[in-house]
């Protein structure tokens, strides 16, 4: 039996092993579903940034689900952003892959100035990073909200018979690629780090499984190569199934567990707490201090003002999908901005300003378990 629209609110667990969730079904309210085995595959968090070419649903939720269940996670500093997202203002971040730049695309400024070749040799066709923090350096400089893809030197044929869907997108808005350029700018992509398994998808937490983006698998390192992580997911996932399954079977279909502590305790409303104006300056600031380029002085001031959001939000008694996402984000972001402030150096997706170089002392993985 399937359950749309249900989102789960937190996992359950005794004596440190997973035995359930917490979800709310839409006709019963808050329901208990006991479960002799778990798969969490919840998706990334590219909607903690403000700019991200992710659906509205990828919040971190399973991210989040799992710290207060006591798994390990780690990595969490490695956010990959793809450097060419469509930038219509009110439109959907549409990635424009870069395929377009292999077939012979260039990046040029808003004053018609092709910028590639001041930031590295291999100009339009650098690594993904490289090529992001040269698209924003270059919308700083110029004090404009993007950069524009250019095909109009290319083929008008050859454009519309290998990218006849980026071709109708742009059409919508009215850009013809045989003549327009596509604005574009960076969005966060993929979440690297997350739940860490091993190669059955275990996680740390006894009949807890893990899949897809919401894992740490280690596969991917510093930095994601293209479509590999089409690949983990199909790998893990079957992985996942195939010993949940076994693990269940194996287990008696009547067991006992102790009774669950009254979760409703006593909290404040949320009536009074704008979730989406939250939500908003959530992703704004993220975007700004914990995006492509970090410091010590952004991380700072990122981690002091989500831990004031999450002081008065941790206490709230929410009641809808918004505000639990809410309490999932918030989380996440602290976990993201921790491990980034860890990691003093420069690696894959993750770049300080202040530590550029690689420095072999961090060739490791940060972890983080919740101590609660």
């Amino acid at each position: 039996q399937t359950w749309t629209k249900t989102p789960t609110i937190d996992l359950v667990t005794e004596a440190g092993k997973c035995r359930g969730a917490i979800i709310w079904n839409r006709y019963h309210g808050k329901t208990l579903i006991w479960a002799k085995q778990v798969i969490l595959a919840t998706g990334g968090a590219g909607c903690l940034f403000r700019e991200t070419t992710n659906p509205p649903l990828a919040t971190g939720d399973g991210h989040a689900l799992a710290f207060r269940a006591g798994a390990l996670l780690q990595d969490m500093e490695f956010m990959q952003f793809h450097p060419t997202v469509l930038y219509i203002a009110g439109g959907a971040r549409y990635l424009i892959s870069e395929a377009v730049r292999g077939e012979g695309a260039y990046l040029r400024d808003c004053n018609g100035v092709r910028f590639m070749a001041d930031y590295h040799p291999d100009l339009e066709l650098a690594h993904r990073d490289i090529v992001s923090r040269a698209i924003t350096d270059r919308m700083l400089k110029t004090s404009h909200s993007c950069v524009y893809l250019d095909l109009t030197h290319l083929d008008k044929s050859l454009v519309k018979e290998r990218f006849p869907n980026i071709s109708k997108v742009c059409a919508s808005f009215g850009l013809d690629l045989s003549k327009d350029q596509i604005p574009v700018r960076p969005g966060a992509h993929y979440m690297i780090g997350g739940v860490k398994t091993d190669l059955q998808a275990r996680t740390s937490v006894p009949n807890l499984w893990a899949a897809g983006e919401v894992t740490s698998t280690g596969l991917h390192g510093s930095n994601r190569l293209a479509s590999n992580s089409l690949l983990e997911g199909l790998i893990f996932g079957a992985a996942a199934g195939r010993g949940a399954s076994e693990a269940a079977l194996s287990q008696p279909d009547q067991y006992s567990a102790s009774l669950l502590p009254d979760w409703e305790v006593e909290k404040r409303s949320d009536e009074d707490l704008n979730s989406k104006d939250l939500r908003n300056s959530l992703a704004s600031l993220m975007w700004r201090d914990v995006g492509i380029t970090r410091s010590a002085d952004s991380l700072k001031n990122a981690m002091d003002k989500v831990d004031f959001w999450d002081r008065y939000v941790i206490d709230r008694e929410f009641k809808t999908l918004t505000g639990w996402e809410l309490q999932n984000m918030l989380l996440v972001a602290q976990l993201m901005i921790r491990s980034a402030i860890e990691r003093r150096e420069s690696r894959g997706v993750h770049y300080r300003s202040d530590f550029p170089e690689t420095d072999p002392a961090f060739q490791k993985h940060i972890s983080v378990i919740s101590t609660h």
